[in-house]
């Protein structure tokens, strides 16, 4: 989810807040089955207010994974997605709507979210067979793994299609850095004598860096020993494939992508 300004986020909060008739203060402990269509309608609001940014205007996944899903990993009960709502994923991208959303707005945006798990996804036009062929001529598997076998410099790809949308699939293989998924910054060591080492930032202190570089190689250095430790917040390692695939393939790559929910 993301945040939306504070201007935005208060008229939302009173529109939604004084639609509602008077109820029960302790709404947000009921089953979310018990939703009513105007349970449905507020929490559909708020959803595409504030968090369809992340997640698609459908919950079909985007920069955050897709709740297209019966089964929600960190929120398998009730209770459990509307605390995730409410209070966000500490450590994770999912931030904090307690300044935004009451209790009842937290729950109505669950119950919403829970009835995205009901929703049949779109079909992916493409042939995944056909998919998977491109994928490996076309270098993926030196950078991503799926099912054990591949490279680490990028994400795993095991259950990608069960975590994004097509659409945000299509869009990562398009404009990379468009899609910059966290934890892969990109920087650049470089050395007195003006050599340069890219990669991706594993792990910094105050006196070391780990830089993992596009063949997999980690390398430590001690930060003291370089002229410059450049940080590329919106630069990526990953090419864009849309002038190096045809149409049909890129469907066909996307379709494939789609089909890799780590079932297998």
């Amino acid at each position: 989810m993301s945040h939306a300004p504070a201007s935005a986020r208060a008229a939302i909060a009173a529109l939604i807040f004084l639609a509602l008739p008077p109820g029960d203060v302790r709404a947000q402990t009921r089953p979310l089955g018990a939703a009513t269509p105007r349970d449905f309608a507020a929490g559909k609001y708020l959803f595409d207010a504030q968090c369809a940014v992340c997640h698609g205007t459908d919950g079909s996944g985007g920069t955050g994974p897709s709740l297209q899903r019966t089964m929600l990993r960190k929120a398998s009960t009730d209770r459990d997605l509307v605390d995730v709502v409410r209070f966000g994923l500490p450590g994770t991208e999912m931030p904090s709507f307690t300044l935004s959303l009451t209790d009842r707005m937290a729950w109505q945006t669950a119950a919403y979210v829970r009835s995205l798990g009901r929703v049949a996804p779109r079909a992916v036009r493409g042939n995944a067979a056909h998919g998977a062929s491109v994928y490996d001529s076309s270098g993926c598997t030196g950078c991503h793994v799926v099912s054990g076998r591949g490279g680490v410099v990028g994400p795993d790809l095991t259950a990608v299609g069960a975590l994004r949308g097509p659409g945000y699939l299509r869009e990562s293989l398009i404009e990379p850095a468009a899609t910059h998924p966290p934890g892969y910054l990109v920087v650049r060591a470089i050395k007195p004598d003006g050599a340069e080492i890219p990669g991706i930032r594993l792990n910094e202190d105050v006196f070391w860096v780990h830089i993992r570089d596009v063949a997999g190689v980690v390398h430590t250095m001690q930060k003291s020993d370089l002229s410059q430790l450049a940080r590329e917040p919106k630069d990526t390692l990953m090419p864009s494939y849309g002038s190096r695939l045809s149409t049909t393939d890129l469907d066909d790559l996307v379709a494939y992508l789609a089909s890799l929910r780590g079932d297998r």
